[in-house]
C-alpha cells in the first residue's frame, strides 16, 4: 500500500481551501452585482430627496408649506363659522364659476360675502377635514391646491336640526398679493 505523504509543513490548514474558495466567490458575485448597486444607488438618493409633508402627498418645500398653512387658516375659520377671517382671505378679484353652462349662478368678491353669510346662517357646527392631493404652481405667485373634503354639518331645517354628512375633490386657487395669500376661487 502506498501512501502519499505531505510534509506537514506544506500542508495547508483546516478550512484555508474553503476560505480560499469562499473569497473567490464572494469577489465574482460582488462584481457581478455591481452594474445592479449602479444602477440603484441614484433611485435611493432620489427618494430621499422627495420628502413629503406628513400626512399629505405634497412635496415638502417652504412655498408648499407657506399655502398649505394658509388653507389650513381657512379650514380653520369655515369650522369656526367666521365670516370676516374668510372675506379677509378672499382676493378682491375673487371670482367662482360655479360649472353651470348659462353663469347665472356665477359670483365676485361681493357675491362672495352673500354666499357665505347666507351659508353661515343655515349651519349651526362645522367639522371639516382636508386632505392635500396636489399642489400645482402655474406661476411664481400662483398656487392651485386640489384637496379631498369630508365634512359633516348641523343645519337648521323646517323640520328641526339635522347632521348632514360630504365628501368631495375641490381646487382652492390662491394668489400671493403683496407679502399674503389670497384665495381667487375655490372657497
Amino acid at each position: 500500500m502506498l501512501v502519499d505523504r505531505v510534509d506537514p509543513k506544506e500542508r495547508a490548514p483546516i478550512g484555508a481551501r474553503d476560505r480560499v474558495e469562499e473569497s473567490v466567490m464572494t469577489w465574482f458575485i460582488g462584481w457581478r452585482l455591481l452594474p445592479l448597486i449602479v444602477f440603484l444607488l441614484p433611485l435611493g438618493a432620489g427618494c430621499a430627496s422627495n420628502k413629503l409633508i406628513p400626512g399629505t402627498r405634497i412635496k415638502d418645500e417652504p412655498r408648499n408649506r407657506e399655502v398649505i398653512k394658509v388653507v389650513e387658516q381657512y379650514r380653520r375659520a369655515v369650522e369656526g363659522r367666521k365670516v370676516s377671517q374668510l372675506m379677509a382671505m378672499a382676493h378682491p378679484h375673487y371670482y367662482e364659476h360655479s360649472g353651470t353652462p348659462t353663469g347665472a349662478d356665477d359670483y365676485g368678491y361681493k357675491g362672495l360675502l352673500k354666499v357665505i353669510r347666507k351659508r353661515i346662517k343655515q349651519v349651526m357646527a362645522v367639522r371639516c377635514s382636508l386632505k392635500y392631493m396636489r399642489i400645482h404652481w402655474p406661476g411664481k405667485n400662483q398656487a392651485e391646491v386640489e384637496v379631498y373634503i369630508s365634512a359633516s354639518f348641523q343645519l337648521k331645517t323646517e323640520e328641526g336640526e339635522r347632521w348632514h354628512r360630504m365628501t368631495d375633490y375641490n381646487k382652492l386657487v390662491l394668489v400671493k398679493d403683496k407679502d399674503r395669500w389670497l384665495f381667487i376661487r375655490g372657497m
